[in-house]
């Protein structure tokens, strides 16, 4: 028997585990087309161009392409459409938001020494969202796997001895007992068994064995997904003109994640017969995220042409996990209909550790129609089989999880075309992105169309985008035991609007 002495019960308990799974990773990796409204209206395609405070985040040569200092800000309208695939069955839902997205700011120096080779000195610095990861989506279809086999998978080889309430132990403590001594797989067999949908296979304290107190052919799941936080960007930058000839630059990148990510799975339609039907299972996860990294770029003046080329360094981020879980059911008792809610208010805190996102390279070119326009490509790589994740533990759960990102992570390569015209005072903008389906299941490219208008006042300017990204992504409904696969297609229209003005 489980023998306790709690005098004070915290709320909040600490696991030498983490959190994290491909579905997660498939997030944190995941990226917007975010900016300036110059910057967006030509798909981001500004390697070889400079000249753009968003750019900067991009090529750190871009700043001393500038010929006067600058600041700039952005706002953006986001309409999200979100269609769910699920087992041959279909949702969608749509949701909105309005934000400050991007501000940044440019100090160029002159240098009027005709002997030196540096002609332009620039200092940058840009605040850029990779991504919001503001989205709901809804998952409905019908399985013939229940959540009764992420519980089975967790309780497996458990002593039996750890489920049990006994005299005067709440579920709260004992959830957080588990935590501490045990971790998060102890936590869902003790759900599982307390919300009624496992047994032992015997009561004796030393049983390992379990089963499932749900009777089912085919189950409806119901699936409601929430999404909040975002990956935001702060680029310090310098950058200088060599000779009139080379733009060279460098950035040094700080990057913070806010990610709050809830599910909510309600299954119906268990036998008229079962002992356990009508289950909502609720599971939020939050991580928190600092990290640095750094890159080196370079745009050549060649008359018409501009080539680029820009390396990003491998970004190490600190990441730290919180946990929140809830489970209920119906079951029969007695002959009577009872509802078994387990609600242990607790939030489980998990020892930080990292993540290592992989370098990626940029080639770019660009070709000037003197004053009359331009054409601009963008051309990057990045291998994302090569992330991983570790801790100061040497944690075996964190380097499963980085051979699974080997096996089902491919590189992911980008193309951006960009075309701008100008007929005096007006610039009209296009542009058109392709990203390859970098998860191996998924056979769906990413791609944008762009279009932009611009108003340049002389010491100020005013620019107008919109977008149409389509992004695919595909998840795993949990990492155990219920494992199959939901494909979400969002279709974003994005209306951006920046205002900037030389100092």
């Amino acid at each position: 028997m489980r023998i306790t002495n709690y005098l004070i019960i915290s709320l909040l308990i600490s696991q030498l585990s983490v959190a994290q799974t491909l579905n997660d990773f498939t997030r944190l990796v995941s990226s917007d087309l975010n900016g300036s409204a110059r910057y967006t209206s030509m798909a981001g395609a500004f390697g070889a161009l400079g000249g753009d405070l968003t750019a900067i985040s991009f090529n750190p040569a871009s700043s001393s392409v500038f010929l006067h200092s600058e600041l700039g800000l952005s706002a953006n309208y986001k309409n999200k459409l979100t269609e769910s695939a699920y087992l041959n069955s279909n949702a969608t839902y749509e949701n909105y938001d309005i934000r400050l997205d991007h501000f940044g700011g440019v100090f160029v120096f002159n240098n009027n020494n005709e002997e030196s080779p540096w002609s332009r000195i620039s200092m940058g610095i840009n605040f850029h969202k990779v991504i919001q990861y503001d989205q709901n989506a809804k998952i409905e279809g019908q399985n013939s796997t229940g959540i009764d086999q992420y519980f089975l998978y967790y309780a497996d080889g458990l002593a039996f001895e750890n489920l049990p309430l006994y005299d005067d132990e709440t579920p709260s403590e004992v959830y957080q007992i588990l935590g501490e001594e045990q971790g998060f797989a102890a936590q869902q067999a003790f759900l599982g068994y307390q919300g009624y949908i496992i047994d032992p296979e015997s009561l004796e304290d030393e049983n390992t064995s379990y089963e499932s107190n749900v009777e089912y052919q085919n189950v409806n799941h119901l699936v409601d997904i929430v999404n909040r936080g975002w990956h935001r960007k702060t680029s310090l930058n310098i950058s200088g003109l060599y000779k009139n000839l080379l733009h060279l630059g460098v950035n040094v990148n700080f990057h913070k994640i806010f990610l709050n990510h809830s599910q909510t799975l309600f299954e119906t339609n268990q036998d008229q017969n079962s002992p356990t039907y009508n289950i909502n299972f609720y599971d939020k996860l939050v991580t928190f995220g600092n990290g640095i990294s750094t890159q080196i770029g370079a745009i050549l003046k060649l008359k018409n042409i501009r080539l680029g080329a820009t390396y990003d360094s491998p970004q190490w981020i600190t990441l730290a996990d919180e946990t929140e879980q809830s489970i209920s059911a119906f079951h029969y008792e007695g002959g009577l209909n009872i509802k078994e809610e387990i609600k242990p208010n607790i939030t489980n805190f998990y020892e930080e550790y990292q993540l290592k996102i992989p370098s990626k390279t940029t080639l770019s070119f660009a070709y000037l129609f003197g004053n009359k326009g331009l054409i601009s490509v963008d051309y990057s790589n990045q291998n994302l089989s090569n992330s991983s994740y570790k801790d100061q533990f040497g944690s075996n759960y964190l380097n499963e999880v980085s051979q699974e990102i080997k096996s089902r992570f491919d590189s992911v390569n980008t193309l951006k075309v960009g075309g701008e015209f100008r007929f005096k005072d007006i610039s009209l903008r296009a542009g058109f992105l392709n990203q390859n389906a970098y998860q191996r299941k998924s056979t769906s490219n990413n791609t944008a169309i762009t279009l932009g208008l611009g108003l340049d006042f002389g010491s100020s300017s005013l620019s107008l985008s919109l977008v149409n990204f389509e992004q695919n992504k595909e998840y795993e409904l949990y990492s155990e035991g219920l494992t199959d696969v939901y494909a979400l297609n969002q279709n974003l229209t994005q209306f951006t609007v920046s205002y900037n003005f030389k100092l």
